[in-house]
């Protein structure tokens, strides 16, 4: 995934390249832990507001894929088109360092569009036409630059561990956070799961039955076989882990699973193309 850094010294795209380089300085200079602009602000009648909300969007389903894979990313065209979204939807031009990949969103958290954040997927979606995954996190002024780095940290997450393009706030996320990060308890989790690596079928189980709450009819479905394969299935996988079957250890496998695709997803980034 790109660097804050990189994402802030992304050229502009804008039709208007001085629009685009003011609001672009007005967006660095937040990020960087400066005041607000108040000549920037003025000018394009930005809400002078002490709370921003930090948006980080992922245009691509793969994480790193704007470092890769053109195919997978969005034209500049495309660019402009989601500013000019942003605009519509507030009034006055957001402040928004966006790439090919991946983009900062600042927006007033007393405008419009911020007191109803959760329609910025959609919008997004619609402007970029490919489906777009945010992490919003509403943040003091002083504190934009670390509200960034962590909403960028999250929506790495997400795109890794294959979650569903939408928005996700810090609660959302944060057993992902703390199970992935490394260190003894990661590595304890993950050996949960190594004696399943050499039975597919039960890995493939184990991701249906996370994803549909441990529900064993709902996972059936999914995976196109009768409920009671499922349950035995289950029971192979609590042997093979020494796990109880207790809903105490639903919550263990979850966690294991996190860490477990978190860890592979890195992976195969470092080894070779990432699949999703």
């Amino acid at each position: 995934m790109m660097a804050i850094d990189e994402i802030l010294c992304a050229p502009a795209r804008s039709e208007d390249s001085a629009t685009d380089a003011a609001l672009n300085k007005f967006a660095m200079s937040l990020l960087s832990g400066s005041c607000i602009n108040l000549s920037i602000a003025r000018h394009f009648q930005i809400p002078t507001t002490n709370t921003f909300v930090v948006v980080a969007a992922g245009f691509c389903q793969q994480p790193d894929a704007a470092l890769t894979d053109r195919a997978t990313t969005i034209p500049e065209a495309r660019l402009d088109d989601i500013r000019r979204c942003l605009a519509a939807e507030c009034g006055f031009p957001i402040p928004a360092l966006l790439g090919p990949g991946y983009g900062t969103i600042l927006i007033p958290a007393s405008s419009d569009l911020g007191r109803r954040i959760g329609d910025l997927p959609a919008l997004l979606s619609a402007a970029a036409r490919k489906a777009t995954t945010t992490v919003a996190i509403e943040s003091a002024t002083a504190s934009i630059s670390e509200a960034a780095e962590t909403a960028h940290e999250l929506l790495d997450l997400a795109i890794r561990l294959r979650k569903e393009p939408q928005l996700y706030r810090l609660g959302e996320l944060a057993v992902e956070y703390q199970v992935t990060r490394p260190g003894p308890g990661r590595d304890h989790l993950m050996s949960l799961l190594k004696p399943l690596e050499e039975h597919a079928e039960l890995l493939q189980t184990l991701e249906v039955l996370v994803r549909q709450g441990f529900d064993r009819k709902r996972s059936a479905r999914r995976l196109c076989i009768h409920p009671n394969t499922v349950d035995y299935r289950m029971r192979r996988i609590l042997a093979l882990t020494g796990l109880p079957g207790t809903h105490a250890s639903h919550w263990r496998l979850f966690t294991a699973l996190t860490a477990w695709t978190f860890v592979r997803a890195e992976h195969a980034h470092h080894d070779g193309p990432y699949i999703r």
